[in-house]
């Protein structure tokens, strides 16, 4: 402090201009930003993550977190990745900036998508229905017995089949998502409502060309009627015709 104190900067007009242009397009917006954030968590606008206890190892995303490995998680009041997620929307709600968050929901669309390619796995390798045998217990004896009969000589068994859990869940996500086949247009019935309204459209721009044509047309035509009409005004003009016959005499 007492170093800042003794500098007392540039006094010449010369070095005054120098240091003026310095600071010229200063701050940016990232500056700006990144001035606001440490304000944020440092300065006057600092508030207190309560939500976000640091609980090192305790959070499902600890795993992968940086500040967990490196050892600076344990010495924080509030978890840093969520005291992070925090800020964003934070910020991006105070500047009203989606743009804040983009990364974000990419991110949350990547992971929703892997957890489809799971599913869609899962379904693929142990089948879309699930088959459960028909049990019922004895009510004499109280022992548990499946359900069968007898074909050909051989005990067969009766199985209740459902669908898998699964398929709801894959509906749910595409559905929610917008990624269905209608959803993308790649129906037989969204290609021909696509190529019918195409060609609406196409016809409703010539029919629009074809008027404003029409319309131009009418323009030029009324406009020479004027001017006929203004020509045969001036020659009535009284005024004219006297300064005519006085240009004359």
């Amino acid at each position: 402090m007492a170093a800042q104190g003794r500098q007392t900067g540039p006094k010449t007009p010369e070095g005054k201009m120098r240091v003026t242009e310095n600071i010229a397009g200063h701050p940016t917006p990232e500056e700006s930003l990144r001035t606001r954030f440490n304000a944020m968590k440092h300065g006057l606008f600092a508030r207190v993550a309560r939500y976000f206890p640091a609980k090192p190892g305790k959070y499902p995303h600890c795993d992968g977190c940086e500040y967990h490995h490196s050892g600076e998680c344990a010495e924080q009041v509030a978890c840093l990745k969520r005291t992070e997620l925090f800020m964003r929307y934070d910020i991006a709600f105070e500047t009203g900036d989606p743009s804040m968050l983009t990364q974000l929901h990419a991110d949350n669309q990547a992971m929703v998508q892997a957890i489809i390619s799971d599913i869609l796995l899962a379904l693929v390798s142990t089948g879309v229905e699930l088959k459960q045998p028909e049990w019922y217990f004895d009510p004499k004896g109280g022992d548990f017995h499946l359900v069968s009969y007898e074909k050909e000589g051989k005990q067969e068994y009766i199985y209740k089949v459902s669908a898998h859990p699964l398929l709801k869940t894959l509906a749910d996500f595409l559905a929610k998502n917008n990624m269905a086949l209608s959803d993308l247009n790649m129906t037989q019935k969204g290609r021909e409502d696509q190529s019918i309204l195409k060609g609406h459209l196409e016809h409703s721009e010539r029919e629009n060309a074809l008027e404003h044509q029409r319309a131009q047309n009418a323009l030029i035509e009324s406009l020479s009627e004027k001017i006929a009409r203004s020509r045969e005004r001036v020659k009535r003009d009284p005024v004219l015709i006297e300064y005519d016959e006085a240009g004359d005499g």
